[in-house]
């Protein structure tokens, strides 16, 4: 694998405090930076926030490759040039977040999984909301986007515990989704050469997981075993929140945030 050419990655959106711990926010799928509007104007009192589009997301020039996803990473923390990088994935993203720490640790000093998964950890509970990938993937190449982001809003994670405000914003971005990553192979292909859950329980880097109550069970199911493995790790459950907690619970997300990496 190979960095991207210098110059292509999107702008880093930074705001908060300048003088804070730095905190870089990666998004999942369907969304773009902004699912972390709510979470960044909670947090820009003491925090200095970054995000940024991923791979055929938003604004991003670059076509879809979550193989590279965490290469993007290492290359957006360097030109942050802080000594102590704090990374929070959401959902997907959160799997590019453990990529990037298993990665390069030395670059990663607290990290933050919410509603995430970790390459090479294989849950017993089963997820009754799985999302049917193959089946939106059908959807997009037939064109019908329409009924792709409708069917996706419908879905539980999209759904339980949600308010009507974060509804509202979650419907506001779903409709800018194009789904660029499910047109080509490399934007949906989740292998992963490395164990990713193996590296980091011995890399022991500081994480703390944040689900919603209503989190799909696989997902609770990596948190309590990885905070299992270490005195430093810690798990949260935002109460009355499902998977989109982040926006739908962005003060208790932010306080739990603050807190950890204070």
């Amino acid at each position: 694998m190979s960095p991207s050419q210098p110059g292509t990655l999107p702008t880093l959106q930074r705001s908060g405090n300048s003088s804070g711990p730095a905190l870089l926010l990666i998004h999942g799928w369907a969304q773009d930076q902004r699912i972390f509007d709510q979470l960044r104007n909670a947090l820009n009192k003491n925090i200095d926030v970054y995000s940024f589009d991923r791979r055929g997301y938003g604004a991003s020039p670059l076509q879809p490759d979550l193989s590279q996803e965490h290469l993007d990473v290492a290359e957006l923390a360097q030109r942050i040039d802080v000594k102590q990088l704090h990374v929070l994935g959401f959902s997907q993203g959160a799997r590019i977040a453990a990529r990037f720490a298993s990665y390069a640790p030395s670059l990663v000093h607290k990290l933050i999984i919410c509603g995430g998964v970790m390459d090479g950890f294989s849950a017993e509970r089963i997820d009754h909301h799985a999302i049917d990938l193959p089946y939106f993937k059908s959807l997009a190449l037939a064109g019908e986007l329409s009924e792709l982001r409708r069917q996706w809003l419908q879905h539980p994670y999209c759904r339980l515990g949600m308010n009507d405000g974060a509804s509202a914003h979650l419907h506001d971005i779903t409709q800018n989704y194009c789904a660029r990553d499910l047109s080509v192979e490399a934007g949906h292909d989740f292998h992963f050469a490395s164990n990713v859950y193996a590296q980091l329980l011995q890399q022991q880097i500081p994480t703390l997981f944040i689900n919603g109550e209503y989190e799909a069970p696989p997902r609770v199911e990596l948190a309590e075993q990885f905070v299992a493995s270490g005195s430093e790790h810690r798990a949260l459950e935002i109460a009355g929140a499902g998977h989109m907690a982040v926006l739908s619970h962005s003060k208790a997300v932010a306080e739990a945030i603050e807190a950890f990496i204070a």
